[in-house]
């Protein structure tokens, strides 16, 4: 299932993240990293590790400007990021260019592309996230005895920056500048009226509303679809 692309334009050979699709992605992360080989020598490149709120539908980001495309690099690439339907994990792998698919048509470029090859997709359900939450909800930080976060963080190093971004926004709505959003209230309101769910004023009232506010916020969920998993795990 194709989502997003790295490609290299031939015309001045930048590094592209393209979001072909009409959906808008959001908190991606994004790293890559590679080695070339002189004189029998491998040459490592430092790896860079990158990450934006929101891809646009039908839009790309240039990620850099000269990326070393020569015949003797090889580059692996992987990106995390919230799409309507979860979380997906996607991997490429660029050996030289020996595996590049050369477009000569594009929507959105002008000039012919490289396309790397994509190697992995996985799509990863919002629910194991809640579930590590959930494991502690007055926890700080993500468990690390939680068997599901560590088969996660064992695909990929990019759900450690994913889980501490995570926990920053959770704690922004408990003691940060989020604390009084009306959000957090409207869905404490929500599990009230329609699932008569009752809570007392305390510390860890506000923290449950205030993790379960920053869930919906990284993974784009509805106040019905969180107060479903609330019912699910919390009640």
């Amino acid at each position: 299932m194709k989502i997003l692309q790295f490609v290299i334009p031939k015309k001045n050979y930048s590094l592209c993240l393209v979001n072909p699709r009409e959906h808008d992605l959001f908190n991606l992360y994004i790293k890559y990293s590679g080695f070339s080989t002189e004189n029998k020598i491998q040459i490592n490149y430092e790896p860079t590790l990158m990450m934006t709120d929101i891809l646009y539908g039908e839009s790309y980001a240039i990620l850099e400007e000269n990326h070393d495309w020569d015949v003797d690099t090889t580059f692996y690439y992987e990106t995390l990021y919230v799409s309507n339907d979860g979380i997906v994990l996607q991997k490429f792998y660029r050996n030289e260019l020996k595996n590049v698919r050369t477009l000569h048509a594009h929507p959105l470029f002008t000039t012919p592309i490289w396309e790397i090859e994509e190697t992995y997709y996985e799509l990863i359900d919002p629910e194991d996230i809640i579930r590590i939450v959930f494991k502690d909800i007055y926890a700080k930080e993500a468990p690390a005895d939680s068997s599901i976060y560590r088969e996660l963080i064992s695909k990929s190093e990019l759900f450690e920056p994913f889980f501490e971004d995570l926990y920053t926004e959770m704690g922004r709505f408990h003691r940060g500048d989020k604390c009084y959003s009306r959000e957090k209230w409207d869905f404490a309101e929500l599990l009230q009226a329609n699932y008569h769910v009752q809570f007392v004023q305390s510390e860890g009232s506000d923290i449950i509303l205030s993790n379960c506010s920053g869930l919906m916020k990284t993974l784009k969920l509805s106040k019905q679809q969180m107060a479903e998993y609330f019912i699910k795990f919390l009640k």
